[in-house]
């Protein structure tokens, strides 16, 4: 059985912030699952999103990988549309907090 990780456990190896892995689970961008209120990330997950998509997840699991929803066919173009710019607000944010 693979490791659960939390969200800060995730964002220590990823070596990001935990507000920006919420962010990237919430839109789907990262891997994962909501296990009541909290975040939950299976290390073999994170090691294929590091990776850079060398296999896929497993099958239902929403991601987004690049702006590419798993779930594209079912997103009319107005959902769609709305959540790649959600993802191009975020990356900006992640780059303005970098930069600093």
């Amino acid at each position: 059985m693979a490791r659960i990780l939390t969200v800060e456990q995730a964002a220590e190896k990823l070596q990001m912030s935990s507000k920006i892995v919420r962010e990237y689970l919430r839109l789907g961008k990262l891997p994962g699952r909501k296990v009541g209120r909290a975040w939950r990330v299976l290390e073999s997950d994170l090691e294929w999103y590091v990776g850079g998509y060398v296999t896929k997840p497993a099958a239902g699991q929403r991601v987004s990988a690049k702006g590419i929803c798993a779930d594209i066919s079912r997103l009319s173009t107005e959902e769609f549309s709305r959540r790649k710019q959600a993802e191009i607000e975020l990356e900006a944010r992640h780059r303005s907090e970098t930069d600093r």
